[in-house]
């Protein structure tokens, strides 16, 4: 595949030859887009069996076809209609990155060639946020009675995905720290030390809820030249409290003002739900305020849980909100926010069912489990669910 098949095959992603992703649970896949169509599970099969497996063969031949991957709908999806590279789309963002793989690698559906990971070693969070669940947060697992088992009784198989990373330190161009909370995973600390010592010139990105700052993972890479740290928040104060429960905003404010001391990107990865309809908006305008660019925004609409849906809310309320992203895409902020801004729109204005009931009995349920009251907090959302 020469360099110009290589960009225009819109149904090509290099993850596909170079990436993994290795969740909670055991299973793999090149990255976490693919939900729910794992290449296999560690449970069943090594890393390298998984790797080199027909299923993950099948998938690369399909590409070099030029046949969109099912599995990948969510990027082809995000990448509709638009031409432009300023798109919110995995398979995008690792064309750029993964740059400097050798186009031969891609030729032979059975190379796999590790350049970029992206492994939750666990559960790990001091967060129960709203719309997330107990794959990606060991209090949400407690608060609902659904704990993650570990792999096995000595973490064999981890241990070999982890060597296997170690085995190719030198290589990754692109290493992604997420979870769980990724500063409070142990594991990361011995990979990220590896990088330290053998490839410090890494791109490394950091997603993270910035609710502990001078832990000896955070210290070690604030060491690193080419940091990208992605900050999950959508919401201030006390929304922001109730929809990351667990962290305190102005914990988030302070440990902010720690990051942004550092020569390092600092970016927003902003969802948007029923509890934040307008003050996502305000939310941006504050960071804009503080200095952050267009381009430091990474928006996108909740879709699952349901319930959480801004397309829950009645018609008036929808239109108002489609309004209002129509006002800020005409202001042409450009980058990541206005395509942001695209997706949002067009999300807002698709079909959808809604179901009222089910939303008051999903709020509720959670409100007694956590003791909290979001009618208090939120008392505009619960009058914009009502025709």
């Amino acid at each position: 595949m020469d360099s110009k098949k290589y960009i225009t095959n819109r149904a090509f992603c290099p993850l596909a030859w170079t990436g993994i992703y290795v969740d909670a649970g055991g299973d793999v896949r090149n990255c976490i887009r693919k939900t729910n169509h794992q290449l296999g599970s560690l449970r069943d099969n090594s890393i390298h069996e998984i790797l080199s497996s027909d299923k993950a063969n099948d998938i690369r031949t399909r590409m070099l076809k030029g046949e969109k991957e099912p599995t990948c709908e969510c990027c082809y999806k995000l990448e509709e209609g638009k031409k432009s590279f300023d798109i919110i789309s995995d398979r995008i963002y690792y064309l750029k990155e993964l740059k400097n793989v050798p186009f031969d690698t891609y030729e032979d559906p059975k190379n796999f060639d590790l350049r970029k990971i992206d492994v939750r070693w666990s559960n790990q969070c001091n967060f129960a946020c709203v719309y997330c669940g107990p794959m990606y947060s060991n209090k949400w697992a407690k608060e609902v009675k659904l704990p993650i088992k570990a792999l096995d009784s000595k973490g064999e198989r981890l241990t070999e995905v982890k060597e296997y990373i170690l085995e190719n330190i030198e290589q990754l161009e692109n290493v992604y720290f997420a979870g769980g909370e990724p500063l409070l995973m142990k594991q990361n600390e011995e990979i990220i030390q590896a990088l330290w010592e053998r490839n410090r010139n890494v791109q490394i990105r950091v997603n993270t809820n910035l609710s502990k700052t001078g832990t000896p993972i955070f210290d070690l890479l604030c060491k690193f030249p080419n940091v990208h740290w992605i900050l999950s928040v959508e919401s201030m104060d006390d929304e922001y409290e109730y929809i990351r429960t667990g962290g305190t905003w102005s914990d988030f404010v302070e440990n902010l003002s720690v990051l942004q001391k550092l020569d390092h990107k600092i970016s927003f990865n902003m969802l948007w739900c029923l509890f934040n309809p307008w003050s996502l908006f305000t939310t941006i305008d504050h960071f804009q305020s503080l200095g952050f660019q267009n381009n430091s925004y990474i928006i996108g609409p909740i879709e699952t849980p349901v319930w959480q849906d801004v397309r829950q809310f009645n018609k008036l309320t929808r239109d108002k909100l489609a309004k209002e992203l129509e006002k800020r895409i005409q202001e042409k902020p450009g980058y990541l926010l206005e395509d942001g801004y695209h997706n949002l729109l067009k999300h807002i204005k698709s079909p959808f069912t809604r179901d009222t009931d089910y939303v008051l009995k999903e709020s509720n349920d959670m409100d007694q489990r956590r003791n909290l009251d979001a009618k208090k907090i939120f008392p505009e959302v619960f009058q914009c669910l009502r025709d």
